[in-house]
Order: structure tokens, then sequence, then C-alpha cells
């Protein structure tokens, strides 16, 4: 690609990521980060070596359950140990499912790696013939590890048994399914909320009744109003469209247009509703003193703390996965409100799905890949995941914390979660928990086929870009077009 600014100075590209959030909530160790990475799937452990952590048999205080069973190796009582990459047993919340499972096959022992799931190091394990039995990958992943030969589709296992996916979201069985075989079961839903520091909005006579999501003039407005600044430096974000940290995807549903086509062939990066989208979102950065400036002062925020940019007013609006209540709720009495995103000029609500799934690589022996289905069966149960939230209300109680509830993808799990074991306990974190039913009906999920991986980062370094300037959105649309349709044309036609 051809550098337009060749011969001129480049900025630094400041970009923190999703992904890098969970960084450093694993460096903080502790029940906050653990209870945080927890609600959004995530861990506190480590996967540069995998040295696993292990259970067998009980595992926590959770509630026995009617479960999943499977037989002893070879039927002749020896132990099966399941090794799960990509998930950790660092919080309540998983160990009670974890124990939930293993309480009713107790001769299957779990070694589990928790962290972000290594790339090359999975591929590495399918090539030499020694896998783990489970990995614990990201939905958006699923077509890449799929199209790699690395996972292997469950279909077989589903039928076998009579399986009901029925118990989970439909969209996100959509998100595990590539050429019409599923690869993998759901676990964990995030949902992108809009929020708002109302103690802000209160200083500079914002009425928050009068905040659109859908209005895009009006966030710009809203956000330069609100924005501080002291000299050159951001000292308060007014609102912030998290395009440099892949909103594009929804900030584009919400202009009328996807990305990439349903059936995952063709790419729509430089339609026309996908460059105004872009454009808007780097008119809003600029009126606020820019994106150099606003990612230079979010390198300064305390994010998984008391001192959230957020709970504390330094970001006045944003989009942001419910699992910011995890942080916010070390404030029970925080002044905010969350409200559902929506389509441009429009009430319809419209927000973004994402998650985890549970995967069997290929390559797993017949013997455990049935242990392993009954892994993943146990912990996606309704049982285990009462047991679950049972466990995490206990622990919150423990150590004098709020309860909030997950979103686990298991549909009755949830209601119960909801509706019966989460008890209200602050107006603006209830009303954020309520809104988790209407977003879940209201979400969209990104492409996930093979080439997903190289297209998002891809278009991450493509939009960083534009807002820092490098850039203009046109141009550099249309050659993150031409290098997204290359990669889907060129895995087609491997």
């Amino acid at each position: 690609m051809d550098d337009p600014t060749e011969g001129a100075q480049t900025p630094p590209r400041l970009v923190l990521s999703r992904r890098e959030m969970l960084r450093k909530a694993a460096a903080m160790g502790g029940t906050l980060a653990a209870t945080i990475l927890a609600s959004c799937g995530g861990s506190t452990a480590t996967t540069q070596n995998p040295t696993a952590a292990s259970t067998t048999g009980a595992v926590g205080d959770a509630t026995s359950a009617t479960i999943a069973t499977v037989p002893s190796a070879a039927g002749n009582g020896e132990p099966i140990t399941l090794r799960v990459w990509g998930y950790g047993l660092d919080d309540a919340r998983a160990k009670a499912r974890v124990n939930t499972f293993t309480q009713a096959n107790p001769n299957i022992r779990i070694e589990s790696v928790g962290g972000e799931l290594n790339t090359q190091q999975l591929l590495t394990a399918v090539a030499s013939g020694e896998p783990p039995e489970i990995v614990n990958v990201d939905r958006v992943q699923i077509g890449s590890w799929a199209g790699r030969n690395a996972i292997e589709p469950i279909n077989d296992l589903i039928d076998g048994d009579s399986f009901g996916v029925q118990q989970f979201y439909p969209f996100l069985l959509n998100q595990v399914t590539y050429k019409d075989q599923i690869y993998g079961i759901p676990q964990f839903v995030n949902v992108d909320l809009f929020f708002m520091n109302l103690d802000v909005l209160q200083e500079v006579g914002i009425d928050a009744s009068q905040i659109d999501p859908g209005n895009w003039e009006q966030l710009t407005q809203f956000g330069e109003q609100l924005h501080q600044r002291d000299g050159d430096k951001v000292v308060r974000t007014g609102f912030d469209t998290k395009a440099q940290d892949g909103r594009l995807w929804l900030w584009s549903w919400a202009n009328g247009v996807d990305l990439i086509s349903e059936d995952g062939m063709q790419a729509h990066f430089n339609d026309p509703k996908v460059v105004e989208a872009l454009t808007w979102a780097k008119e809003t950065v600029d009126r606020q003193g820019g994106e150099l400036a606003r990612a230079a002062f979010s390198q300064t925020q305390n994010f998984f703390s008391p001192e959230n940019p957020v709970l504390i007013g330094q970001t006045a609006l944003t989009l942001f996965e419910q699992w910011l209540l995890g942080v916010m709720k070390v404030n029970p009495q925080a002044n905010f409100q969350a409200i559902l995103p929506r389509m441009r000029n429009s009430q319809t609500p419209l927000t973004e799905g994402t998650g985890q799934a549970l995967a069997i690589p290929r390559g797993v022996s017949v013997d455990k890949r049935q242990a392993a289905w009954a892994f993943i069966k146990g912990m996606t149960s309704t049982e285990a995941w009462i047991a679950g939230e049972q466990a995490t209300l206990a622990d919150n109680q423990a150590n004098n914390t709020p309860y909030h509830p997950t979103i686990s993808g298991n549909i009755k799990a949830d209601e119960e979660a909801w509706n019966t074991i989460f008890q209200a306990f602050s107006p603006p974190f209830d009303a954020a928990i309520k809104l988790f039913p209407d977003a879940l009906a209201a979400a969209k999920f990104r492409y996930s086929g093979p080439v997903a991986a190289d297209i998002n980062d891809h278009m991450r370094s493509t939009v960083n870009d534009v807002l820092q300037g490098v850039r203009e959105p046109q141009e550099a649309l249309d050659d993150l077009q031409t290098q997204a349709q290359q990669a889907i044309d060129t895995f087609a036609a491997s």
C-alpha cells in the first residue's frame, strides 16, 4: 500500500484495544479483575507456558446438578484427562461450572490453561497430533479456525445426543456455523450499551432524555460541547465513538450496510455509507481535539479501578460492552444511565453480540472426543450456569460487592439469573441489566469466516490511520476493500 504521507512525519498510532484492556485487568489480579474478566468470558491466567491448573471432583461450593456423563476410558475405570485451552478457573463462576460437571463425572480430570488462546500454539499442537481436547475460542474467529482445519465440526455429536441447540440464542448458533456445520457451543455474550455520565451532562445543562444514539449530528455536537481541553491536552472526552476499537461494524450497520455480505463472499468496505460512517467518526473526534490527543488521554486513565473514566466523568458518552458494569459497581451510587444504541435516524435498537465458544480441535482421539463433548455440554448446561451464578453471588456477598449477572448465552439460565438470582441494588445498574433481553433481540454479529482475523486486523489499522489523519477515508477504505476482497477470493480459490 502506498503511503500518501511519504516524505512527511507520520504520527504515532495510539490505540488501547479491548484486548489490551483485558491484559491490563490480568496484570491487576485480585477480585475486581477476576470478576470483570469472568463476566465477559475472559481469564486472568496466562498462556505463555501451557502448564495447567487442574481439578478433579469438587471445585468450589457449587450445588450438584444432573448433567451429562461419560464412561471411563475404554470402559475400564481409567481416568480421563481433558486439557482446556483459553479458559481459566480463577473465578467463582468458572469453578462452580466445572464442579457441576466433575461431580457427575468423577473419572474426568480437567487441566485448564486460561488467558487468550494463542493461534500459533494451537496450530502447532494440531499439526503435531497432540492438540488439547477443548479450546475456548472467540466466536468471530470460528470460521478462521474451521477454515484452517484446526477445529472439527460437531454435528455428529449434536445429532447423536439429540442435543437441544435451541437452548441458546439463535444468533449465537449462526456465529459458530461455517459451511452449514456447527463448530462450537457458545458461552458468554457481550453486547454494546450506550453509557452516559449524568453528572457531566448536568454540568453543561444537557438533559439525558435528549440524547439520541441514532442522531449522529447530535452526538458530534454534544461530544464537542462536553469535551474539555487543557491547552493541547484532552482532559475529558465528550463522546467516544469507539471506531478505533472495531466499532466501524456497528456504525456501518447503523447506517444501513454490512461490511461483509451474509454469504461471506463480498466485502463492502468502500460503500458510500461506510465512507460516511468513518468520515463522521473522524469529524467527531477532530472536534474534540483529535484522535492522537484522545488516545494519549486514554493512556493516562485507570480503567479497571474506581477511577474508571466513565465512572468519574473523564468520558461523558461512549459505547461499551455490558461488562463495564462490573467495573463501575465499585461505586453503587454512580450517577449514570445506559441505553441501547440505535439505527441511524431511527428509534430501532441495534447492538453487536460477541463472545466465545467451546470447540474440539482436529486430531483428538475418539474416547477423548466423547469426553470433551460431555464437558462442553456440561459447562453450557442450564444447571452449570445457574450454579455459576449462585457461586458468583455468594462470592460477591463474601467480598461485600454487589452482584450483577452475566449473559451466558443459555436462555433459561439467563432468565433465572436475571429474574431470580439477581437482586436490585441501584437504579442505574438495575435499569442497565433490564436492557439485556432487548439488547440480545437487537444484536447483530460480524463476519466470522475463514479470513475474519486478517480482515479485522486490516480494518483496525485502516480506521486508526484515518482517525489520526494519516489517510483520507475514501482512499483508505478503497484500499481496505481491495485487501478484504482479495483475502476472501484467495481463500475461496484455494
